[in-house]
């Protein structure tokens, strides 16, 4: 820690590098010294001839370092590493796939996974559910938002893990269109009632298309009709968060509809009754793949509005490999592993289609599964307190989504490593479900602090901007930003996370303060 502990002027440090803050005080000194407690879990260098050591609170938290400020304002870096494939066995096809993609299109393996698995639970939740521990279920369809910028291979590396679907859907629209040949070739004097019928039924009911790439949410909303309720909507390209958000037509004055999103996250009933066109009423469960350009997280983030949806939504913006890529490396996928993804992914749409008007299929977690979850989010509570760093609405809301990411992912890991017939999630595979949602709700975190959402940089810009008219009372700073973003979505506290920020800006010298008014001279 680089901080001090006020009565030793040492540094304080964890049982972690306790060995590193000891032979640092003796370097630095040439004196002996001690090692004490000063609160819990934090510890302290000392002289022998030192005074006592007066404990301090572990929440004291120290001023920030003179011109700090410069460091987070000028952060213009949205990446944020992951490492979410050291969860998985080595065995699993979802790993081998992902690293060997990664290899090949020279993407960040991490995000390969996340949007490869995202692509296998469109699918997979047109079968299967998950089962809470006392009693109902969830859709296991995942939203994922990840970035890259242009050029570097995001459609490929979507297609590489929706090729098999396409294969299967383009096998079943095949064999439909030879079964409605077959029976309009049959002479009308010669055709039995049941011939009629059939030919009706396969001219009313085509082969439920799988992915959408740029739907409107009305159109998206009419598709449920005839695919029963389920979506797909799998772009690389930022114009699908465009128009399935409503960014692309309006005057931005209008809510955007969400409905369809928010609700087909964990199953929820819709009924829409429209005006000139068809509604739809009905459960509603699906999955969102966005692979797309720098800025689709924050046009994300926008358009949630504080309704929930981006909280639905696992992040990924790990740095990009251009200017660093070997051109001359084979851009081959391992046969091997392709054929065995896709043997896999055939048999699910198999399953898929066979099923297509049955009842889903429900998976289940053992007791003890469920309980890894429960002391997972045990952990994570205390900081959903006021003024801890979970207390912003996104973060809290995303909190609140943590059991239900971590059975979807769960429910698709072990769907993606074949079981497909055994109903009951191994609890090594909650605990990998566990251990990658936890990443990636740390990651979200830090991506909502570098885009401004949340956090320091939000902050100080907030406050900055708003000083750049003319000088301002502490009062009169206070009052205008608690209704403004970050601060408005702050619980209990917003004054005082207002003052604080004010008050760091000013000791750091980047306001002034002059009869009682704060300014940017």
């Amino acid at each position: 820690m680089n901080t001090q502990h006020p009565a030793t002027q040492q540094p304080f440090f964890t049982p972690e590098n306790s060995q590193y803050g000891a032979d640092l005080a003796t370097k630095d000194t040439g004196t002996k010294h001690k090692v004490v407690i000063v609160s819990d879990g934090v510890f302290a260098v000392v002289m022998d001839d030192a005074p006592p050591v007066m404990p301090i609170s572990i929440n004291d938290k120290p001023k920030p370092p003179r011109n700090s400020h410069n460091k987070i304002l000028d952060d213009d870096s949205d990446y944020i590493e992951l490492d979410l494939l050291r969860h998985l066995d080595d065995s699993h096809i979802m790993k081998t796939l992902s690293k060997a993609t990664a290899y090949a299109i020279q993407l960040p393996v991490s995000t390969v996974f996340l949007t490869g698995i995202g692509v296998f639970s469109s699918i997979a939740c047109r079968r299967y559910v998950v089962n809470y521990e006392h009693g109902g279920d969830v859709p296991i369809g995942l939203y994922v938002i990840a970035e890259q910028p242009s050029g570097t291979g995001k459609s490929w590396c979507l297609k590489t893990f929706q090729k098999p679907f396409f294969n299967a859907h383009k096998v079943k629209a095949d064999a439909h269109k030879r079964d409605i040949l077959r029976l309009k070739e049959i002479p009308k004097d010669e055709q039995t009632d049941d011939d009629k019928q059939a030919l009706k039924d396969l001219l009313a009911n085509p082969p439920i298309p799988l992915f959408s790439t740029n739907p409107s949410p009305e159109a998206l909303e009419q598709s449920l009709n005839f695919t029963r309720g389920f979506f797909s909507a799998i772009s690389s390209e930022q114009g699908m968060i465009n128009t399935l958000l409503g960014l692309s037509y309006g005057d931005g004055k209008k809510a955007n509809n969400n409905d369809l999103l928010l609700n087909g996250y964990d199953g929820g009933h819709i009924n829409s009754q429209r005006i000139g066109r068809e509604g739809y009423c009905g459960h509603v469960a699906g999955a969102l793949v966005s692979f797309a350009q720098n800025g689709s997280i924050e046009k994300m983030l926008d358009a949630s509005n504080g309704t929930g949806l981006a909280e639905r939504c696992l992040f990924a913006a790990e740095p990009h490999f251009l200017g660093k890529r070997d051109k001359f490396r084979s851009t081959a996928i391992n046969a091997e592993i392709l054929a065995e993804y896709s043997d896999m992914a055939t048999e699910l749409a198999g399953i898929m289609y066979r099923h297509i008007n049955s009842d889903l299929s429900a998976l289940t977690i053992t007791p003890t599964g469920h309980r890894l979850i429960t002391e997972y989010l045990v952990d994570v509570e205390p900081y959903l307190t006021d003024g801890d760093k979970y207390s912003h609405s996104f973060m809290r809301g995303a909190a609140s989504k943590l059991n239900i990411q971590i059975m979807k992912l769960a429910a698709n890991l072990h769907l993606s490593s074949g079981q497909f017939f055994d109903n009951e999630i191994p609890d090594k595979t909650v605990n990998s479900a566990i251990a990658i949602i936890d990443d990636i709700f740390n990651a979200s975190i830090k991506i909502a602090h570098k885009k401004g959402v949340a956090g320091d940089k939000a902050e100080f810009e907030a406050v900055i901007n708003y000083l750049t008219g003319k000088p301002r009372t502490e009062r009169e700073i206070i009052n205008s930003l608690r209704t403004t973003q970050p601060f408005k979505n702050y619980t209990g506290g917003k004054s005082a996370a207002i003052r604080k920020t004010v008050h760091d800006l000013n000791s750091q010298g980047v306001i002034s303060e002059s009869n009682g008014k704060f300014s940017m001279e």
